[in-house]
């Protein structure tokens, strides 16, 4: 499914935004929560030094846990934020106010004790929670000794569990559920502006994209009255509109200029032709009349020569005129079915006598073909006569001229390859341009008027075809048309 700018933008932005606030509360719960513990720990990082300093039964060694047990419940009392615990150098949990049921492991690890011990420790420093099998939590610490020997730790937790059962409790609260609620309300309400923003932004772009596309498929052929008439506000998206309508008109106008000029350069042509055959017709015709009644052989051989060059001038424009015929789409089709193979053999049988005198075998495959084109044949055998015609004036004696026929799927390929001089690189993009000349040409001094492959690019784009070529200087050239079943 393809989106629009305006929904891709949205989705982006939604996506993002909501990334971004889960970080963002998730980064100032820690910073909050490591900020409490910092605090918290820094507050009472001395008690457990006080409580040994201060209580005989701990400051000269312990010996009564039972004792010692009955002062964690009772400082338990007066403290239910801390969880009393004495633990041996090993980390083994001697004694604690608590029930067996409550603690989950008899076993802590005294890396964080000594850690904190250190003057230099930075806090918080979190260490085993024994109400926890996998827990940590902020705790002071203080070690006990027996004259010079160490007995074991004076380890509290600093937050008990009923300290973390209060606080859940009043996360989960009336207030604050009505606070998180009003942040998110905020924060909704905040996104719903920036998307409408988006979309008043997106919303003029998407229609001039819309409208782009329409004219490009009208192939920039669109009137006035159908152009958006964008309202005069001072924002980029609405003078890029203007500016595109303005830029539209002036194509406009261009376009309405040539196909003007176009018109009348064939109407032009078409009339020159057309004035131009009888005073040539009449100027032949007279000079055949003095070349039949002079004897004087200069006289002839001048007529001759005069002959010639009205021949090669009236055969230049009747291809005019007929190029100029096929550009004006006055051109009718005949349509009718034929065996498209017999119909190459009827065109090179036309050509054998002056491909014979040049030195040129034209040959043909396959020698049987069933593949028939509905088409029309008589402008069939024009591109054919072209192509044939034009491979002979550039193939060299001894050459030869290839006609193929091949079929694929719905497509008939008809090539007609040669041996000649071929054509460079350079002008293969340009010979189906009219008066366009080759280099080969005028090397060799060759007659080429130029619009015979014109003339068969016309017929054949007519039956609705194409034609292709490929060709290299000094090795031939090959031509294929394509034309539907």
């Amino acid at each position: 499914m393809k989106l629009s700018l305006y929904k891709k933008l949205a989705l982006t932005l939604f996506v993002t935004f909501v990334v971004i606030a889960a970080i963002f509360v998730w980064w100032t719960q820690a910073l909050s929560q490591v900020s409490k513990s910092q605090a918290e720990q820094q507050l009472h990082l001395a008690l457990a030094t006080h409580l040994v300093d201060d209580n005989p039964l701990i400051k000269e060694g312990v010996y009564d846990y039972d004792g010692l047990s009955n002062l964690f419940h009772t400082l338990m009392i007066l403290g239910p934020s801390f969880e009393f615990y004495f633990v041996s150098p090993e980390g083994e949990l001697l004694t604690y106010s608590a029930t067996s049921g409550e603690v989950k492991r008899q076993q802590i690890n005294v890396t964080p004790l000594k850690k904190l011990l250190k003057s230099d420790s930075q806090l918080p420093v979190f260490g085993d929670d024994p109400r926890s099998v996998n827990g940590s939590k902020i705790f002071s610490v203080a070690p006990v000794f027996n004259q010079d020997l160490l007995q074991g730790y004076l380890y509290i937790i600093i937050g008990s569990s009923k300290y973390d059962s209060i606080i859940e409790q009043l996360k989960n609260s009336d207030k604050v559920m009505l606070g998180v609620s009003w942040l998110l309300g905020t924060l909704f309400f905040l996104l719903v502006v920036v998307l409408l923003l988006l979309n008043k932004i997106t919303k003029p772009v998407s229609r001039l994209t819309q409208y782009i596309d329409q004219v490009s498929q009208n192939q920039f052929n669109i009137s006035r009255d159908a152009q958006i008439n964008w309202p005069e506000e001072h924002d980029e998206i609405h003078q890029l509109g203007r500016s595109v309508n303005a830029m539209l008109d002036k194509i406009q106008q261009q376009l309405t200029t040539l196909n003007l000029k176009d018109e009348q350069r064939k109407e032009l042509l078409s009339q020159l032709s057309h004035d131009l055959r009888t005073p040539l017709a009449s100027l032949k015709g007279y000079i055949e009349l003095i070349e039949k009644q002079t004897s004087d052989k200069n006289i002839v051989s001048h007529i001759e020569i005069a002959s010639k060059n009205i021949n090669q001038l009236n055969h230049l424009i009747a291809q005019i005129f007929e190029l100029a015929h096929l550009e004006a789409g006055h051109t009718k089709l005949h349509i009718e079915p034929f065996n498209l193979l017999e119909l190459m053999y009827d065109v090179a049988a036309k050509f054998t006598l002056q491909a014979k005198q040049r030195g040129i075998t034209i040959s043909i495959s396959p020698k049987a073909s069933e593949v028939s084109v509905y088409s029309d044949i008589g402008k069939l055998d024009r591109i054919l006569s072209n192509l044939i015609d034009n491979a002979i004036r550039h193939t060299d004696a001894g050459g030869e001229i290839q006609l193929t026929l091949q079929q694929q799927q719905d497509i008939a390929l008809v090539s007609v390859n040669d041996t000649g001089i071929g054509i460079s690189a350079t002008d293969l993009p340009y010979i189906f341009d009219a008066s366009f000349q080759a280099k080969n040409s005028l090397s060799n001094r060759k007659h080429n008027a130029g619009l015979g492959l014109a003339i068969t690019n016309e017929l054949v784009k007519l039956l609705k075809g194409n034609i292709s070529v490929s060709s290299k200087l000094n090795r031939g050239c090959k031509f294929t048309i394509s034309l539907p079943l």
